[in-house]
């Protein structure tokens, strides 16, 4: 029986243009299997804004739904004024001591605006490992023991049970969105029961963005699928030929820099550009080695393998700018329909094949059917 699994790549606001190509995926599946995304993915896994896709789709939202998150709530998660306070704070920290450093507000912003909030509002308190089906996996990253954590909603019934089991999901999602200069640390705390090895009862954990370390988790949710058997811990662990991999990016920015430009970079210019620079390329490594290892040897295999990735030019790069919703939803319709006019944004369906994304969607969904 093929496992299905859905990933999602962190990019902020651009989340917009990944909520638009869920909906595409899920009005296929409905066309095809009257199922839902809730309904069709095994496992879902989404780094920053992509967790909270991931866990959107967990609790039972629909994609359409999941789109009017960052259309109701994009002022709220990524108001104007934080935007203008970050340009300043960040050219005022490349000449000021770090004592006199301008500070964030406390998370969340207030009753009524940030992040924190909005999730709370959206995804309720409904604890991680009340989700059963799909298991949803969020990774983030603890600053106190510097190491990316896997928080996963399937370890009460498997015998390993967690500290953050009881903790609401939103939570999570906070935790894997707090993008540095973006948003201060998210705090997790310990809750008052505990296991032995687990952190201190009432311990306040720091976590930054998940995306510092695996912003495409499609490699993480194959591990976690491989690594134990979902109904009862006598299955037989999944391998290879037994996955098969959606996954999601949030697009590659592809304004160039010629030697000139950055030869006298110093480390705010460079500070500034992580996310365009940096964030993208293990994005793409991360599919070229996910596409190779489960194709294999053979392009049949590759039907059990799809990454929906695409350009983007320096006015659609911006991940913190919720007045370009429409921009992103009009250009997603786009890259759907292959029109964006780059072959590259063509979805790879073999060793020298790349069709449009509608057609690469309804191609996965054709070789990877519900129950099978």
């Amino acid at each position: 029986m093929t496992y299905r699994i859905l990933a999602l790549d962190g990019g902020g606001f651009r989340g917009v243009m990944s909520a638009r190509l869920l909906m595409a995926i899920e009005a296929e599946l409905d066309k095809k299997y009257k199922c839902t995304l809730h309904d069709y993915f095994d496992l879902v896994t989404g780094t920053s804004t992509g967790s909270i896709l991931a866990a959107g789709i967990a609790v039972g939202k629909t994609a359409q739904e999941l789109l009017g998150l960052y259309e109701n709530y994009g002022r709220r998660i990524f108001p104007n004024y934080i935007r203008r306070l970050r340009r300043v704070t960040n050219i005022t920290r490349a000449v000021t001591p770090i004592a006199l450093y301008p500070h964030y507000p406390e998370w969340p912003l207030s009753q009524e605006d940030g992040l924190a909030t909005v999730l709370s509002t959206v995804l309720g308190d409904t604890p991680i490992s009340a989700l059963h089906k799909p298991v949803l996996v969020i990774p983030a990253y603890d600053v106190s023991v510097r190491r990316t954590r896997w928080f996963c909603s399937n370890n009460d019934g498997h015998g390993w049970p967690q500290w953050y089991d009881s903790l609401p999901v939103w939570q999570f999602c906070a935790c894997s969105s707090s993008a540095p200069t973006f948003f201060p640390p998210f705090k997790l705390t310990v809750p008052e029961h505990s296991y032995g090895g687990q952190p201190e009862v009432g311990k306040k954990l720091p976590f930054i963005d998940g995306g510092v370390a695996v912003n495409n988790p499609a490699m993480l949710g194959i591990a976690h699928a491989m690594l134990m058997p979902y109904e009862k811990p006598t299955d037989t662990p999944l391998n290879l030929r037994d996955v098969a991999v959606l996954s999601i990016g949030t697009g590659r920015p592809t304004e160039p820099y010629s030697y000139e430009d950055v030869k006298g970079w110093g480390s705010l210019q460079w500070a500034t550009r992580l996310g365009d620079l940096f964030i993208p390329a293990p994005n793409d490594v991360t599919a070229a080695i996910c596409w190779q290892i489960i194709r294999a040897e053979c392009d049949q295999n590759a039907k059990r393998v799809l990454r929906l990735e695409y350009s983007l030019s320096k006015e659609l790069a911006p991940i913190d700018n919720p007045n370009l919703y429409t921009a992103y939803v009009d250009f997603a319709n786009q890259y759907l329909r292959g029109e964006t006019g780059r072959n590259s944004d063509l979805a790879r369906v073999g060793m020298s094949q790349s069709i449009t994304p509608l057609e690469a969607i309804a191609q996965f969904i054709t070789a990877n059917p519900p129950g099978a």
